[in-house]
């Protein structure tokens, strides 16, 4: 081969190398294959570090979480301890789970008590003084990006996707959102397209949100169909 062959092989093997990194998604983080947990992390929190365009975190949590089951005993997602190592499924796997699927699953997974503080410190001890810190660690995105959820849900709730709207208020919701888990609780309270009348659900979703200091517009008056 020449010199301007050798020059030419070269620059087109740069300019394949460039167009594969530029081609993922700005902000986007390729999953590594594993992902030791942190300390005070939770599974949301860590779905959260490995976005896939295309996709929900609650489809990325469920993958996660099913790629990892030995982990969480009992279906048991508050069990994480620092230095686990987790699984961390492809976008592949992540977008076999369908959106609404993943997202009653979470809700399922998340209705499970965490286990009673006396395991969790032998199994993780720390000092007394930060044991009120580490609710906080957990708890998935900013405020900021909660609201910005609850906005977007209404906003399709609007133009009558129930499906995208019901995805948007149960991550707000999940974040501490009062005014998307008071949506909730209206929600399942009455019913629509997608969800049926589910009055514990309601019940939950109205406490989580009069725990936040929403004001509610009438009480709660049944718990049971009737």
């Amino acid at each position: 081969m020449t010199g301007c062959g050798v020059l030419r092989a070269v620059i087109l093997a740069g300019a394949a190398l460039l167009t594969i990194f530029f081609s993922f998604p700005a902000g986007a983080q390729t999953a590594p294959g594993s992902h030791e947990v942190r300390k005070g992390e939770g599974l949301y929190a860590i779905g959260g570090k490995f976005r896939y365009e295309g996709v929900t975190r609650f489809q990325v949590v469920i993958a996660i979480y099913r790629a990892n089951q030995d982990v969480f005993p009992e279906a048991n997602i508050n069990v994480l301890r620092e230095g686990q190592i987790l699984r961390i499924p492809s976008r592949d796997e992540v977008a076999a789970i369908a959106p609404a699927e993943a997202a009653r699953l979470w809700q399922s997974l998340t209705a499970r008590p965490a286990p009673p503080a006396t395991a969790v410190a032998a199994v993780k001890p720390a000092p007394a003084v930060k044991m009120p810190a580490k609710p906080s660690a957990a708890i998935p995105p900013a405020l900021e990006e909660a609201a910005k959820r609850y906005r977007e849900g209404l906003a399709l709730e609007q133009r009558g996707d129930h499906q995208g709207a019901l995805t948007a208020f149960l991550e707000a919701g999940e974040a501490g959102n009062g005014m998307a888990q008071r949506r909730l609780g209206q929600i399942y309270d009455k019913g629509n397209t997608v969800v049926q009348r589910d009055y514990q659900s309601a019940l939950k979703w109205y406490q989580k949100a009069r725990e936040q200091g929403v004001e509610m517009d009438k009480p709660l008056q049944r718990t049971t169909p009737k």
